[in-house]
């Protein structure tokens, strides 16, 4: 959800799965569904940005989890900047197979404590390489609950590139901290290093979307070209834009609508930016 082009190209689906529900605080939470990559990614992941006080430590991490059949291949620690996540290779195992309650909460205790030395980390739950369901068997995942979260997940297809979760999806994901204890492991980064003003490439955020997603063209360069949105069977949908470009970035919304103006179906779409010198492709997800 491989770098810039090919494999920036993110396959991240919400596949529904019946809802749960677990205490948490004492407090019921209702899991709409689980949280999957499709099709199937070598490397693939969830991460949640977390604010960790210096008299604070994360010792373990509490999901809600889909199935206890099958296990998740790792848990890891990164740093990074207060932005977005790292690539994977930047982050640290903190504990590996890791098996949950099936459709239920689960907690796990980290082999080692975790403290920051800038006040921010990012915990990553790592899926199965290439993982693929039989089908009518449970699913892997970690949940997710239709709700405004203030928090900030992100999901990756390859480890590198990160595309941040809707803000009415709330990740069942979070960290369990404690009070810190002398020689913790500290994690040290660059937090405080200053986002850059431009990002070459194609983004869409939010990403799954519903009604609307906005789409950022970084360029190096003035140019001209088109910006299209294109379904899976390679159909265009709709054109956002054709004509001059600006070096920096160019932002175009797409409101889920097609040419005609009549509202597109859910499922999978690809934003199809080409200039004079590149073509850049971007998968998007429209939810309803």
């Amino acid at each position: 959800m491989s770098k810039i082009l090919s494999a920036a190209i993110i396959a991240v689906g919400l596949s529904v799965a019946a809802s749960g529900y677990a205490t948490e605080g004492g407090t019921p939470v209702s899991a709409d569904g689980l949280i999957r990559f499709e099709p199937p990614q070598a490397v693939s992941c969830i991460a949640i940005r977390v604010e960790v006080p210096q008299d604070k430590m994360i010792t373990g991490l509490r999901w809600y989890n889909g199935t206890s059949t099958e296990a998740f291949p790792e848990i890891l620690i990164a740093s990074g900047n207060a932005f977005e996540p790292p690539s994977l290779d930047q982050a640290v195992t903190v504990v590996q197979n890791v098996r949950g309650l099936n459709r239920a909460w689960s907690e796990v205790d980290f082999a080692n404590a975790v403290a920051s030395q800038s006040g921010t980390l990012f915990v990553v739950m790592k899926y199965p390489a290439n993982y693929a369901p039989e089908a009518g068997q449970p699913v892997l995942g970690v949940g997710y609950a239709n709700e405004d979260s203030p928090h900030h997940y992100f999901v990756s297809g390859d480890g590198v590139l990160w595309m941040k979760v809707t803000d009415n999806c709330r990740v069942l994901l979070e960290p369990i901290l404690a009070d810190r204890a002398p020689g913790v492991v500290e994690k040290r980064g660059q937090p405080d290093s200053p986002k850059p003003e431009v990002r070459l490439g194609l983004f869409a955020a939010p990403n799954p979307f519903n009604p609307q997603t906005k789409i950022e063209l970084g360029l190096g360069s003035e140019t001209s070209g088109v910006v299209r949105i294109v379904d899976v069977r390679g159909f265009v949908v709709a054109e956002l834009y054709r004509g001059a470009l600006a070096k920096g970035t160019n932002a175009f919304i797409w409101n889920g609508r097609d040419g005609a103006g009549r509202a597109a179906a859910s499922g999978v779409y690809w934003v199809l930016a080409e200039t004079g010198d590149q073509k850049l492709v971007r998968k998007i997800l429209l939810v309803k």
